[in-house]
């Protein structure tokens, strides 16, 4: 039955975020629910009328003054379980109680590389889902997702994946179908993001995607091997990685590169900052295979720079920038600064710093670094604190 069909997607529109017993019974203008579910000729909504009439769980409410005419469809507070059963839906208190469950059990699983992080995310959804409110990609209203996510996200975390493991062999090995790990690439890089409070890209982890894009602001040539001639991009705008495999070389006009981690702040209140275009400004947490593409092919004698947050795994992604350039990237505005409210550093914060302070190619940044392990905190570690820029020209900020 059309309008039947109907009747439940609009009555689910309305019902299904609510995890408190509704007040008041859903109504439907009966002429509206049949032209919303396609039902014009007249033989047809007679038919549908007749349908509704037989149906005793439903209330048809005549017009006031010609009673031949249905007004309304209701829909009665104690009809709203019958309603569910024949749709196989639930309501929203039910899922997410699911959802809670979902989550409460993966709390009880001890993460074998990050257990901190692990509990921290779980109570995270546990307090978000009982608002209840999303927690992106995490959907209190699609418990067998949250639960599938969760899954993924602990299986893919909790190995260390050698650099460059193709996404394909990722997902054979975690016992998937080898395209699976692609097809899901975006909610889990969410998923990631959810669990280290920062973009991740699964290259960061060690799996390189074919999806890798490059975010930049500035001026930009890409040359070809057969001579044709240059893309000349001056503006900002994204770069694929087959765009940047087809360019032999890359020119800019900058006088320096920079790499900034936060994309969704920091770079564009950077781009804004940079009006004559001085600086060609690249968006990236840990290094992609696009950003990697790029190092590769600039001059190098192009100074380069990283501006990212202070704690361990923002310099983390400045050590896997200097790995990858081959020639020098200095630091800049990054400083350890102290904090009243500091988070507390985990075991996977003291195990990065850790390594960090054994690479000799982080050895500039040692002081830093050891001012972070004396205070045992993060510190005042995100870039957005040190505001927009008050600077028009490099460096940005005074």
């Amino acid at each position: 039955m059309k309008w039947l069909d109907q009747l439940h997607k609009d009555w689910m529109a309305a019902r299904k975020r609510r995890v408190t017993d509704a007040l008041q019974p859903f109504r439907r203008d009966w002429d509206q629910l049949l032209e919303d579910a396609g039902i014009t000729s007249a033989e047809d909504q007679q038919a549908a009328l007749r349908e509704a009439q037989r149906t005793p769980h439903l209330r048809l409410v005549p017009r006031k003054r010609n009673p031949r005419y249905i007004d309304k469809i209701i829909v009665p507070l104690d009809s709203e379980a019958w309603l569910h059963e024949q749709f196989g839906t639930q309501p929203g208190a039910a899922a997410r109680q699911q959802a809670l469950d979902v989550v409460r059990a993966w709390s009880a699983k001890t993460h074998p590389l990050m257990p901190e992080m692990w509990a921290a995310l779980c109570e995270r959804l546990e307090a978000a889902f009982t608002i209840p409110r999303v927690l992106e990609p995490f959907r209190w209203l699609e418990p067998a997702r949250v639960d599938e996510l969760l899954s993924l996200l602990f299986q893919i975390t909790s190995r260390e994946w050698p650099a460059g493991t193709l996404i394909r062999d990722a997902s054979s090995q975690l016992g998937h179908s080898s395209k699976h790990l692609e097809s899901q690439q975006s909610f889990i890089e969410r998923a990631l993001e959810a669990l280290f409070d920062r973009e991740t890209p699964l290259e960061a982890i060690g799996i390189q995607t074919s999806h890798s894009t490059l975010h930049y602001c500035g001026p930009l040539v890409l040359h070809f091997a057969d001579h044709s001639k240059p893309l000349d991009l001056r503006y900002e705008s994204t770069l694929s990685v087959a765009e940047l495999e087809g360019a032999s070389h890359i020119t800019t006009t900058a006088q320096r590169l920079l790499t900034v981690e936060n994309r969704k702040t920091t770079f564009p209140q950077l781009a804004r900052a940079d009006a004559q275009r001085t600086t060609l400004i690249v968006a990236t947490s840990f290094p992609t295979q696009a950003v990697r593409l790029l190092m590769e092919k600039l001059p190098p004698d192009l100074p380069r720079y990283h501006f990212g947050d202070t704690d361990p795994s923002g310099w983390d992604i400045l050590r896997r920038l200097r790995e990858i350039a081959h020639v020098p990237v200095q630091s800049i505005h990054m400083h350890w600064r102290p904090s009243a409210h500091a988070t507390p550093l985990t075991q996977r914060d003291h195990q990065i710093l850790g390594r960090l302070l054994e690479d000799p190619h982080m050895a500039d940044c040692h002081a830093e670094l050891q001012a972070m392990q004396t205070s045992g905190t993060k510190g005042d570690f995100e870039q957005e604190s040190l505001g927009t820029p008050n600077l028009t020209a490099w460096p940005f900020y005074r």
